[in-house]
C-alpha cells in the first residue's frame, strides 16, 4: 500500500490559484488575453457507493496567442474504500495533462458574444495504476487506480454565446487511450450544456466595478465503453445536473463552487453507483 497523502492540506499551497470561467463544467469556447495568465484550484468531493474521494487539481492557462492557449493539470487524488466493516485509504498524484485551445469564431457586437473553438488534450500515466490493497497480491481494478496507466487522448469543441445578463455554453469530446499490460481504458464521450445568469450587477454595471454574482445549471451526458483486458464490465451511462454559483470579488479573485446530482446511472462495479459531487473553486487573474 502506497503512503496516503493529506489531499486536502496539499491543497492549500495552492489556495491562491484559481481561473476565470463563467462555468465550473463546461469548457470555456473563449481564450483568455495574452497578457493575463491564469491559475486555478477546484477541489471536488465526490461520494458513490463504496468509495469516497476528495481531488484538488491545480490549473495554469496562458494564452500565446489571441486565439490560441495552452493549459496544463496537475490533480492530487484521495479515496477511501468501504470494505465491509473495514477501511482502506489511498492517495497520491493522478494523471497529468496539458491541453490546447483554439478559437475558431468570436463576434462581439453591442448586443451579444459568440465565441467556438476546439480543443485537445494528453493524459501522462503519472498517477499508480498497479497499487494493491492490503492483504492482496492482485492489484484492483484499473478504474480504482490514482491513474490510468496509459496514455489518454482527448478531442472536443466547445461554443458559448452571451446575451445581457445570460450566458449559454456547450461542449462535446471524446477520449481513448493506448494499452498497458494487455488492459486498455474504454472509450470515453461527453457532452456538457450550462446556463448562467447574471443577478449582480442588473442591466448596466456601476462605472469601474467590477463585482459580479452569477448563478447557473449546469448538466452533462457521460458514457464510457468497457475496460478491455479487465473481467469488471465498468461500462456506463450517466446523467448529471449540478446547480452552481459564481462570485466574482474583485478584477483578480473569482469564487466558484456547484453540487452535481446524479439523475440517471447504468454503472455496475466497484465504485458503486454515483450519488453526488461537489465543486469549490477560485481563481486569481494575474
Amino acid at each position: 500500500m502506497k503512503h496516503v497523502l493529506p489531499v486536502m492540506a496539499l491543497a492549500l499551497a495552492f489556495a491562491l490559484a484559481g481561473e476565470a470561467r463563467a462555468q465550473l463544467v463546461t469548457e470555456d469556447a473563449g481564450v483568455i488575453p495574452e497578457d493575463s495568465p491564469l491559475a486555478r484550484l477546484t477541489i471536488r468531493g465526490s461520494r458513490w457507493r463504496h468509495v469516497d474521494e476528495v481531488q484538488a487539481v491545480g490549473e495554469f492557462r496562458l494564452a500565446f496567442h489571441e486565439r490560441f492557449e495552452g493549459a496544463a493539470f496537475l490533480p492530487l487524488i484521495g479515496r477511501k474504500f468501504d470494505l465491509g466493516s473495514e477501511h482502506e485509504r489511498i492517495g497520491g498524484l493522478g494523471d497529468v495533462a496539458i491541453q490546447g485551445k483554439v478559437n475558431i469564431l468570436r463576434e462581439d457586437t453591442a448586443k451579444h458574444g459568440i465565441r467556438a473553438a476546439v480543443f485537445g488534450r494528453i493524459e501522462f500515466p503519472t498517477g499508480e495504476w498497479d497499487d494493491t490493497l492490503e492483504d492482496s497480491d492482485v492489484a484492483y481494478t484499473r478504474k480504482l487506480q490514482l491513474g490510468s496507466g496509459t496514455f489518454d487522448f482527448r478531442l472536443g469543441a466547445a461554443f458559448s454565446y452571451s446575451s445581457g445578463r445570460h450566458l449559454v455554453a456547450l461542449d462535446a469530446w471524446g477520449q481513448a487511450s493506448t494499452s498497458r499490460d494487455d488492459v486498455s481504458p474504454g472509450p470515453i464521450i461527453r457532452a456538457d450544456a450550462g446556463y448562467w445568469f447574471r443577478l449582480v450587477p442588473g442591466e448596466t454595471a456601476p462605472e469601474g466595478s467590477s463585482l459580479e454574482l452569477r448563478i447557473g445549471l449546469e448538466g452533462w451526458y457521460f458514457h464510457r465503453y468497457h475496460t478491455r483486458g479487465e473481467d469488471l464490465d465498468d461500462s456506463a451511462d450517466q446523467v448529471w445536473v449540478a446547480p452552481g454559483v459564481r462570485f466574482q470579488v474583485t478584477k483578480w479573485l473569482v469564487l466558484e463552487a456547484s453540487c452535481g446530482f446524479n439523475l440517471a446511472d447504468s454503472a455496475d462495479d466497484e465504485y458503486g453507483r454515483a450519488q453526488v459531487t461537489g465543486y469549490v473553486a477560485g481563481r486569481i487573474n494575474f
